[in-house]
């Protein structure tokens, strides 16, 4: 379940997750990204920051 812009839209996919570890000698980033598809057919890209702890979108 996602919330987005004060609807709840279910997940009905998972189309590709990845993870991208970087820049470790400055401040470290550290995030995992997914490719969702949503139950109204729209694509979205979420990524959880593993550093700061959070959820973002793209």
């Amino acid at each position: 379940m996602l919330h987005q812009k004060g609807k709840r839209l279910q997940v009905v996919a998972i189309r590709e997750r990845w993870r991208i570890d970087d820049e470790w000698w400055r401040d470290p980033i550290s995030r995992e990204y997914y490719a969702l598809v949503l139950e109204n057919g729209r694509p979205v890209i979420l990524f959880r920051d593993l550093v700061a702890g959070g959820w973002y979108g793209q």
